[in-house]
This record gives C-alpha cells, sequence and structure tokens, in this order.
C-alpha cells in the first residue's frame, strides 16, 4: 500500500474519530442538561424546524402516526419547558437517563445516530423506577456552528408508558 494512500486512510480515520467525538460530545451535553433538570436549555438542542417525537414501538413498526408526545418546532420545546417549569403541578423527583452504545452513520441529510435509552425516575419518597425503556433514532445537522438535533424519535417498547414521564427523554 502506498503512502499516499495510508495518509487518506489516516485523514478519513482521524476525520471520523473527530466526527464521533464532537457526536458523544453532543450527546454527553444533552444528557447532563437534562440529568441536572436545566430544561430551559433543552430546547436550544434542537434545530428551528425539527421533530421530536415519543411513539411506542408498535405504532413506530406499523408507520402510525400516533404517538404519546410529539413536537415540529424549537417553539413548541419551549412550551413544553414554559409548561413544566411554571403551569404543571406534580411531586418532586429526579430523572435519570442511562443511554446505551451510540451507533452513527453519516449521510447526505446529517448524521444518524441510534442508541437504546433507559430512564429511571426517583420520587423522594420512593424506590426508583423505570419509566422509559426503548431506542432513539435521531437525526443530527450542523446548524450555526455546532451540532443539533432535526429529528428525535424516542420509541419505548412497551404498549404503555407511566404518566409520570414528565420530563424529555
Amino acid at each position: 500500500m502506498s503512502t499516499l494512500t495510508m495518509s487518506r486512510d489516516d485523514a478519513a480515520m482521524a476525520a471520523d474519530a473527530a466526527l464521533r467525538a464532537r457526536v458523544r460530545d453532543f450527546y454527553d451535553a444533552y444528557y447532563d442538561a437534562l440529568d441536572d433538570v436545566r430544561l430551559e436549555e433543552w430546547p436550544d438542542f434542537f434545530t428551528e424546524e425539527c421533530l421530536y417525537r415519543v411513539i411506542p414501538r408498535e405504532n413506530h413498526e406499523r408507520g402510525f402516526m400516533l404517538c404519546t408526545m410529539q413536537a415540529e418546532s424549537r417553539g413548541m420545546l419551549q412550551d413544553r419547558v414554559t409548561g413544566l417549569l411554571k403551569t404543571q403541578m406534580y411531586a418532586p423527583r429526579y430523572y435519570r437517563r442511562f443511554p446505551g452504545p451510540l451507533r452513527v452513520t453519516v449521510g447526505g441529510d446529517g448524521i444518524r445516530t441510534r442508541h437504546n435509552l433507559l430512564m429511571v425516575q426517583t420520587l423522594i419518597d420512593r424506590q426508583p423506577s423505570i419509566v422509559l425503556c426503548g431506542v432513539c433514532h435521531d437525526r443530527l445537522v450542523e446548524d450555526r456552528g455546532r451540532l443539533r438535533l432535526a429529528e428525535r424519535v424516542v420509541v419505548f417498547d412497551s404498549e404503555m408508558i407511566a404518566n409520570s414521564l414528565i420530563y424529555p427523554a
């Protein structure tokens, strides 16, 4: 193999590693903001026009659009945050999100990622409980110098989801 070919291969591997590091850093920041209940930061992880959907696996696999939660713009996500912080009443709780291994593919429409997600809720006076177990199908794009979600579809495995899924996945 020629030195030139190896250099190109090395450059491609370095670019791939750099992209994967950026994507991991994006998700670290995303889940840190949510786990630390910095909800006002959450909408800024999305593009202005975006799709955020939480949907049962059965509906997703059959192509049904009926979902538990959906927003189609950053403004709708900001409205959700306003509702959570200012108008809704619920018992104090904490969520922890445990994302699984990240699969990354790059295409003409952006960066596609897929990872499992386990969400655990802790109410102050109760044992922790699982509120969501599923998989995230995301599309990230470069937007104003940073990665943002253009699409996030959270597919949960159960036909039922806890009424207490208050905070975003």
